[in-house]
Parts: structure tokens; sequence; C-alpha cells
């Protein structure tokens, strides 16, 4: 109690002293006026404050500050993630951006990367891959055009070449018996004739008059070819790399035979047969024993539907499907009751 009285009396005399102080200063001494205006009052308590004295740093604490400066942190330094330099290189090179700017840092290169990907991640989303594709066409028909009108055929003539190699090598022994007897030659032939069959397809499209080739079907095919080209990529991997399954080498040699020989009714069956398979939906009950067999899991092994295994999958099965109705228009065969419809 005594406490808050003490208090109490020291504010009292405070303001008493702040009220004298603001008479003063409009020149009435505090006589003749019992109040106080609050923008008085104000101004006597900043220049109060102002001629108090803040008590001085310690010498050991200003030695310290001076010698250790606190650094300074930024948001988005803080929530950038620390990436390595190569990644860094290979995202921006993806998005067709300069790998460094002058006089940008490591760290400024990262922090660019990322603004590029949130704005990518707001403004675009999920696209369509064919318009993209058929966009990149558009563009590069008239930088043909300027090559050729300009006598550049660079590019040509490394695709020639290429399939003149591809054309040198003899294909016709692809069948399942090879399978059985040296499948690393078989994959070789498989890369080989697939391989032909799209550059003879390329070659195709660009060999076209202007006037279809500039149309718009004409940007959509080779827009599709290009498409197939990029899809196709995987399943050139794993030939060269034999990583292939068994079951999908076979059917795949089963589509390369047929086209070869110009069965393409049949090439469409085994394309069926490799990309939804035959295989019963498994509707109820589906073990026939209460015991399992050994090798159960390989009985249907050729029945699987392996367009549904993954995206990767399913786009270069598409591809072959495509390749087969080129090779039947450009290699028709005698009866058109064969033909793919």
């Amino acid at each position: 109690m005594d406490l808050l009285k003490e208090a109490i009396n020291k504010e009292v005399k405070k303001r008493k002293t702040q009220y004298k102080q603001a008479a003063a200063q409009n020149g009435d001494g505090g006589s003749s006026k019992k109040y106080v205006r609050v923008a008085d009052l104000e101004h006597v308590n900043a220049s109060t404050t102002s001629t108090t004295k803040l008590p001085p740093k310690p010498a050991a604490v200003a030695k310290t500050s001076k010698e250790t400066p606190e650094p300074a942190t930024t948001p988005a330094a803080d929530s950038a993630v620390v990436l390595a330099a190569d990644e860094v290189i290979k995202r921006l090179r993806a998005r067709g951006e300069p790998i460094r700017l002058f006089g940008e840092t490591d760290s400024a290169r990262s922090q660019r990367l990322r603004a590029l990907e949130i704005t990518e991640e707001k403004h675009y989303g999920q696209q369509n891959e064919f318009h993209r594709v058929l966009a990149q066409v558009e563009a590069g028909a008239m930088l043909d055009d300027l090559k050729r009108q300009a006598q550049m055929n660079d590019e040509d003539d490394k695709r020639k070449k290429k399939l003149q190699i591809l054309l040198d090598y003899d294909v016709s022994d692809i069948s399942v018996e090879l399978l059985r007897r040296d499948i690393d030659r078989l994959n070789t032939l498989l890369y080989v004739y697939f391989k032909r069959v799209l550059y003879e397809w390329d070659d195709f499209l660009s060999m076209r008059p202007d006037e279809e080739r500039l149309s718009v079907d004409g940007k959509m095919a080779m827009a599709t070819q290009r498409q197939s080209a990029e899809y196709l990529k995987p399943l050139f991997r794993g030939l060269k790399a034999r990583t292939l399954q068994a079951d999908i080498v076979a059917r795949i040699t089963e589509i390369a035979r047929h086209m070869i020989d110009r069965e393409y009714m049949k090439a469409n069956d085994a394309y069926l047969q490799l990309s939804i398979g035959n295989a019963p939906w498994p509707v109820g009950v589906t073990q026939v024993g209460i015991h399992s067999r050994a090798s159960r899991e390989t009985i249907n092994a050729d029945k699987v539907a392996h367009v549904l295994n993954n995206e990767t999958q399913r786009k270069w099965i598409q591809s072959i499907k495509r390749l087969i109705r080129f090779a039947q228009t450009k290699y028709p065969p005698a009866d058109l009751a064969k033909l793919v419809g």
C-alpha cells in the first residue's frame, strides 16, 4: 500500500512540474490559467525526452559488434532450396534460359531459377503436348524455308546419311525363331528397322510440296511424326541396353515381321496383343485351388495389357501403331484387304 501511494505522489509531482513548464512557456507564469493545452504538454514531454542522454555502450560490446557484423538475411535466401550447379544449369537449359547472366552469382542464378519455376506453376500448369510440338513445327517450318532459300541443307544431308546407313542392314532375318537363337542380334535388327521406318516417315513428309507441307493438315502430320520420334526414345534405349522383357520383344518382333511381309492386318493384331492383351478381367473367384503352383505368374505372361503399365510405355506402343499406318501408306500390299482401316 505504501508503494502505491508513493507511486501516485511521484506521478502527481511529475504532472505538476510539466504543467508549470508548459504555462511558463506560454508566458503567463502559471497563475492566471488553471488548465494546460495538450499540444503544450506534448511539446514539454518531447523536449524532456530529447535532453535525456542514453547511457554509453560498453566498450567490449561495441568492439565485438564491429569485429563480427550480423549477416543480412533475406527471406528469399532462407526459403530457397540449395541446388547443385549442374542441376541449376540443366533446369535453365530445359526452359531455354541463359545459364548465367553478366555479373550473376550462383545464389542469384538459383533465385532466378526459382522465380521461373514459380511463374510456370502459377500460369502454365499441365499443357497439351501435341500443341507444344505443333508450335515447334510451325516455328521450324519458317526456319527450314530460310535454310532452303540459302541452300543450307546440312540437316537434310545428315538425315539422308543416317538413313543410308540403316538401309545397309539386312532386316529380313527378324523372326520369332531368332528370339530363341540370338536375342542380342534381334534387338539390334529391331532397333535398325524401327529407326529406318521413322527416318523414312520424316523424309516422306519433308519431300512434300510447300503448299501441302505448310497447310494445317501438313503441319499436324509433321507434329505427329515429331511426337512419335520423341515417344519412341525409351523403346530405342531399351533395345540398345537389352533391358526389355522377353514377352514385349516377342510381340514387337511379330509386328516388325508382319510389317516387312506387308501383312498389316496381322501386324495390327500383334499390336493389340501387345497393348491390351487378351487376358480376362479378374471378376469373382480367380484362384482355382488352395495350393500355389510353381511359376503361376508366368502362365498368362503373354496376355498382359502392357499399355496399362505406365505412361511412357503407353506412348511408345501408340507410336508403333503410327509406324504401322505409315508403312502401309508407303509400302501398300498387293491385296488391299490386308490394309488396316
